[in-house]
């Protein structure tokens, strides 16, 4: 039983950094197309990516059963899901929320998903 927490433990400690890892990713996207001030994109990273948390970790742990149907529809979620959110928080400027989400989510699942899809492969 003891064993069993650990590894719990480990692996919820592995999904919070993957998440900030995550957020530190896209704010550096959002930084870069000038989405707002560093603050206002720290903040809409952090947002929009505890909105996506449970789909993107629903899709990690599908990864082997759906291969690269379960990322790319992970992916295509997760960027209408945070372009929405992006909208809420800066209504007005619609296309840029959009090219942000979507070039986001980009490098997100390039540096991150894309990775763990290929090193956890058989």
């Amino acid at each position: 039983m003891a064993n069993q927490l650990a590894v719990f433990s480990l692996e919820i400690g592995a999904a919070v950094l993957f998440w900030l890892v995550f957020v530190v990713i896209e704010t550096a996207v959002f930084q870069l197309l000038n989405w707002g001030t560093f603050q206002a994109c720290l903040r809409a990273a952090f947002l929009v990516n505890l909105a996506s948390a449970l789909l993107i970790t629903a899709g990690l742990m599908s990864l082997q059963r759906l291969g690269w149907l379960g990322v790319t529809v992970s992916a295509v979620i997760a960027m209408l899901l945070e372009g929405r959110v992006l909208n809420r928080l800066k209504p007005g400027t619609q296309q840029l929320n959009w090219i942000v989400a979507i070039l986001a989510n980009l490098a997100s699942f390039l540096i991150l998903i894309l990775p763990v899809f290929f090193f956890t492969r058989p």
